[in-house]
């Protein structure tokens, strides 16, 4: 992260698990997000931008974060070293702290995708309802008779992520 400001670091709500898959489809819907469609395009209208890091960086970032200055303006940092699939995932990860966690850009807040609690949880739900929604990912699911394969392949996830959403919505 950003070594010029420091905030808060992010907060989980304690929402339930289908309380953001909701809100994830929700925002989605509101911001004309398509199946499998540009994230980076997402970050700009929202007024974000999205700093792919080198080594020394990206060990600091650890992965993936993002730094909330104000509604219009935040950093999401992405390392250069993973691959297209997991950084769109890690995108739609930084943007669940910015909708869920910095309320869509009111409370100046920051967050490293690290560790294992409730609030990387919140985030990790937010992205797999936004880049799969139950209805969608069901029908995807039946259209290719479950071969997860093409499950993620369809939206442009990795097989693990088709999984982990599959047993999330079953």
């Amino acid at each position: 992260m950003s070594s010029e400001q420091s905030y808060p670091k992010a907060n989980a709500l304690n929402l339930s698990k289908q309380d953001v898959f909701k809100k994830a489809e929700q925002i989605a819907m509101e911001l004309g997000y398509s199946i499998a469609g540009d994230l980076s395009t997402i970050v700009t209208k929202l007024g974000g931008s999205i700093e792919y890091v080198n080594l020394e960086k990206w060990y600091k970032t650890q992965d993936a974060s993002i730094v909330v200055h104000a509604p219009d303006n935040f950093q999401i940092y992405i390392s250069n070293f993973t691959g297209f699939l997991r950084n769109r995932f890690s995108i739609a990860h930084e943007l669940g702290h910015y909708f869920l966690h910095s309320n869509r850009g009111e409370k100046q807040i920051q967050a490293a995708r690290s560790g294992s609690d409730k609030c990387e949880w919140e985030a990790n739900w937010f992205a797999a309802a936004f880049l799969m929604p139950n209805d969608k990912f069901k029908e995807i699911h039946k259209k290719y008779s479950g071969d997860m394969d093409f499950v993620a392949a369809h939206f442009l996830v990795s097989r693990k992520a088709a999984d982990v959403r599959y047993q999330s919505i079953n």
